[in-house]
This record gives C-alpha cells, structure tokens and sequence, in this order.
C-alpha cells in the first residue's frame, strides 16, 4: 500500500522569483499566456518579446508555468528547456524532495484548474489568486521513488496520446488530399 500525504501546494513548491533579462532570449525562450495553449496542449512559440530589454522570470526545465489570466481557459505547460516569461504566467519550482513532474500532474488536472477559478479575481479577465493557489491540497505519495514511478507512468501515456494525435493529423491530411484528388470539379457535375 502506498502511504500518502495530503500537502499544501506552498509546502512542496515555490513561485519562482529568480529574473533574466529579455535582451537574453529569443521568441522559443520567452513564454506569455498567449503562447500557452488552451486545454492544456502546451505551448507554441511566441510571436514577440517585450519592446525594450526587461527583466522577467527565469524558469527552467521541470519548472510548471501557469497563465494566470483566465484560469478556466486551462493553460499549462511543463517546461522542457529555460527561458523567461512574462508576469501574467505564474513560474512554480517543486522544491527538493519532490518530484518534478509529479506535481506537474497533480496541477494538470481539471480539478487544479476549478479550484484556481473559484479564487480568482476579477469578471471580464478574471486572474488567479497567487497565496489561494498555494494553499491547493494535493496527495503526494511519501516515497520519491513511488512519485516518481507514477509520473514516469503518466508520462508515457501521455507520449502517446501525442503519439495518437500526430497519427490523427497524418491520416486527415492525407483524406484531404486524396479527396481533392478524386472527387471530380464542381462544373464536371454540371454537364
């Protein structure tokens, strides 16, 4: 049986506070709630950075950023490399003793994102409570080797279920072309 801890989001991570300048980064590195993808599919590159050089904050892989605006629009990623991000993506570090991406799938779940969205602030752009989002209480297993076997599991099947999409955009890509290949032109109907 494996033993498990209820913990408050603060006692297994920190807000990452850390700056880096933006004149250091290139659009792969700098990430805005723009970028973030809805219903968290990850992110894509963003199409700017700040106009002058600013200070932002640094993550690095294995670090969780959040956009902060909209919470019920579900954006999450896990970062994969380092780089800055603007101050409306909340950066969170899982302190030592925790694994990584296990707490990144505790923060992936539907329920993370109901219970950042019934603290949040505002009506027209409404944003996440930063102290109400560190006091979530997640499970975490007590062992790292069992959080990390866990993760490790989810991991996988999220390689494919990824895996399964890019099949997916595959196999439609090659309907549309075969279809625009064999059905006859509009007018050929005509006559």
């Amino acid at each position: 049986m494996v033993e498990m801890k209820k913990y408050k989001l603060y006692e297994v991570s920190d807000y990452v506070t850390s700056k880096v300048s933006t004149s250091q980064l290139f659009l792969q590195d700098y990430v805005t709630t723009d970028c973030l993808l809805q219903n968290k599919c990850g992110r894509e590159c963003a199409e700017n950075l700040p106009p002058k050089s600013a200070k932002v904050t640094a993550y690095k892989p294995g670090d969780i950023l959040i956009s902060n605006i909209r919470p019920y629009l579900k954006k999450i990623w896990y970062a994969n490399s380092e780089g800055g991000n603007s101050a409306d993506v909340l950066t969170i570090r899982a302190k030592e003793n925790f694994e990584k991406l296990y707490i990144y799938y505790m923060l992936f779940q539907d329920s993370f994102f109901d219970y950042v969205s019934k603290g949040g602030k505002g009506s027209k752009m409404p944003r996440g409570d930063k102290n109400h989002i560190m006091n979530l209480e997640i499970l975490v297993p007590e062992n790292l080797q069992v959080q990390k076997k866990i993760a490790s599991t989810l991991s996988d099947f999220d390689k494919r279920i990824e895996n399964l999409r890019a099949q997916n955009r595959v196999l439609e890509q090659t309907a549309k072309t075969t279809q625009r290949n064999t059905l006859p032109a509009f007018h050929d109907w005509a006559n």
